[in-house]
């Protein structure tokens, strides 16, 4: 673990390096816990002006050993709006991402910007993206396109939490790791998504043929739509009208079937 003298050292070289920072926060790993030997020191710091959105990063040679020291500068206003999108890294799921504020340029700023999390919400089900993509495992299985194939199945699954997670009540998650650990441990999932999520994505215990990875992508995706049609009154909530009708009415079970079967 990185001691607090690093860190403040670090907090210090900042406010030099960035003279017009307003904050100064400690983030990711060392943060949360969870950080390796080869983890880097994470801070975002915030400025007052203008868009701003830079990614510096120093090697940090004390006793020895480098340590990188990773930093995201975004400006105030790109810092707040940011908390009403998902994160990327969630696979669609609600986040909430521990901050320690190590500095602010004054009291008011302190008061204003201090805080242990910064929670954000998860995204919508990607229905569209999720039915695309199996149209383009279709595709790529047809002509024989392995690459394009298992390309299309890793997007297909990573649709696949953000249309469970309806079904699937859980507490925000608050890193990469912990989001894919909480959609394998969904309860209301499709018969034998716990296997084929992981072959989809690519990270099965062992490498998937071309074939399994196709006959996993096409079950994934009958089975989410066929539990996404049981519960398609919960989801006419959630949905654009065009979807939440073509769920209600089966020709979308009927598309993807027909996708699913290469007709």
């Amino acid at each position: 673990m990185v001691d607090e003298r690093r860190i403040e050292r670090w907090v210090l070289r900042l406010r030099d390096e960035l003279p017009d920072a307003i904050a100064v926060f400690l983030v990711g790993s060392h943060l949360r816990g969870d950080a390796g030997p080869h983890s880097d020191l994470d801070f975002d710091v915030l400025v007052e002006q203008r868009p701003r959105e830079d990614s510096p990063a120093w090697f940090d040679p004390e006793d020895g050993r480098l340590l990188r020291v990773s930093v995201w500068v975004r400006d105030l206003t790109s810092w707040w709006s940011a908390q009403e999108e998902p994160q990327d890294w969630a696979f669609g799921l609600a986040s909430s991402e521990p901050v320690r504020l190590c500095w602010a340029a004054d009291q008011s700023w302190w008061r204003r910007l201090d805080r242990s999390r910064i929670d954000h919400p998860g995204g919508p089900p990607e229905l569209d993206h999720f039915v695309g993509d199996l149209g383009k495992v279709a595709n790529a299985h047809g002509r024989g396109d392995e690459l394009g194939l298992r390309l299309a199945a890793q997007d297909l699954a990573r649709s696949c939490p953000s249309l469970l997670a309806p079904l699937n009540p859980h507490p925000p998650v608050s890193s990469r790791h912990g989001a894919m650990l909480t959609t394998l441990a969904f309860d209301v999932v499709p018969p034998g998504y716990r296997a084929d999520l992981p072959v989809c994505l690519g990270l099965a215990s062992r490498p998937a043929t071309a074939s399994e990875v196709h006959a996993a992508a096409c079950r994934l995706a009958t089975g989410v739509v066929d539990l996404l049609v049981t519960e398609a009154a919960r989801y006419a909530q959630l949905l654009p009208s065009d979807l939440a009708e073509q769920l209600a009415d089966g020709s979308l079970r009927q598309y993807v079937a027909q996708l699913a079967a290469g007709a």
